[in-house]
């Protein structure tokens, strides 16, 4: 079949947007990325606006196309992947730092001073310096809570002995205040993922699902059962928990499988396993550890004796492999295991030069901060 002649094309006709009317214009802007709408901001003075009122920023709502997953670094840069692009990126963090607990674009981790420092990981900038902690039997970090639609965030340290003793530090007061204790002896606490006002977390030595309210400092024990798992994650997504673990069979790990939490029949009720073809080569019976790193139902599955990757898309029930990360060679890939997506603060207008800064650094962010593989 013969192509038509550029000549031969109608012109698209031209929108005015201007027309919509301005409750019509938020919708359609709402339903983008927040990495989309931060350079959305150039379009127009209206478009700006738009972006910046207050009404427009409260009703956005997270966007999984905004989600990067870090699973490995060099000690140098970090590799973060782009799922919805599938592509990779490295990432400019200063090599001192230990990575401790991430949220949104939000970064703890112990500085070349060994100071807790808070950095944005999109521009690699340090936000803040913290205050120690309060000395209650050598704590722990255990959860960055990041407020998606506010500059402020909560961190949450544990120390486990005879008990659990809790603290958090609150962005908006400037330092840590002791919350809570637990009557019960763990090995450690896991990770842990923020739902509904609560964070869940995982312990091992047993293994039991707790929650604890950084606001009241109440703990609990969910009233379940663990699944017997290896290798156990909580992740959350749509508003639910869900668990990632290896089933052993003669000491090695046989299956990989997600559960959901049903917490009216207080049961972990089995979603899946990953399929044979996949597990044969993620692993298959030489798998005896993984890691796993995930953010709104967005899995990322990391072998550690090759550093094999396989993703995991949880609604869609999708499986892939990414494609391969070049830069980093096998031999050099050491576990990172953060996910980020940048913060609603970042479309604020403000008085002074910061957000002003910090949205323009953004709208440069594949140029000038990461470096595509």
């Amino acid at each position: 079949m013969e192509q038509s002649s550029n000549s031969d094309q109608v012109p698209a006709p031209f929108f005015q947007w201007d027309l919509l009317p301005f409750d019509l214009q938020g919708s359609i802007l709402s339903l983008l990325p927040v990495s989309t709408l931060a350079r959305c901001q150039s379009v127009s003075r209206s478009w700006r606006s738009t972006i910046r009122s207050p009404t427009f920023l409260s009703s956005l709502r997270r966007n999984r196309d905004d989600v990067y997953l870090i699973p490995f670094t060099d000690n140098v840069s970090p590799a973060a992947y782009h799922p919805s692009r599938d592509r990779w990126l490295t990432l400019g963090l200063p090599p001192s730092f230990f990575p401790l607990a991430s949220d949104g674009s939000l970064l703890l981790a112990l500085d070349d001073h060994n100071r807790l420092a808070v950095c944005d990981l999109f521009s690699g900038a340090t936000l803040a310096l913290l205050p120690d902690m309060a000395s209650v039997l050598q704590p722990y970090v255990l959860a960055l809570i990041d407020e998606f639609t506010s500059a402020h965030y909560k961190i949450v340290a544990v120390s486990t002995g005879d008990r659990v003793y809790s603290q958090v530090f609150d962005s908006r007061l400037g330092r840590w205040e002791l919350k809570g204790q637990f009557p019960g002896r763990f090995a450690v606490l896991g990770n842990a993922v923020f739902l509904d006002g609560l964070l869940f977390v995982l312990s091992q030595g047993p293994d039991h699902l707790l929650t604890f309210d950084p606001i009241g400092g109440d703990w609990n024990l969910v009233d379940v059962a663990m699944p017997p798992v290896v290798c156990s994650h909580i992740l959350d997504s749509e508003d639910r928990l869900f668990l990632v673990g290896g089933v052993e069979e003669v000491a090695r790990i046989a299956r990989v499988g997600i559960w959901e939490l049903d917490l009216p029949k207080k049961e972990w009720r089995l979603i899946c396993f990953m399929p044979d073809g996949f597990f044969t080569i993620f692993g298959g019976r030489r798998l005896d550890h993984f890691w796993t790193v995930a953010r709104m139902g967005i899995v990322c599955f990391y072998n550690t004796r090759d550093t094999t990757l396989l993703m995991f898309d949880l609604p869609a029930r999708r499986w892939w492999w990414p494609l391969p990360c070049n830069a980093i060679p096998r031999g050099r890939r050491f576990w990172f295991g953060h996910a980020i997506e940048p913060r609603v603060d970042l479309l604020k207008a403000s008085n002074g030069r910061y957000a002003e800064d910090k949205s323009n650094i953004y709208c440069e962010l594949i140029p000038l901060f990461f470096r595509r593989l």
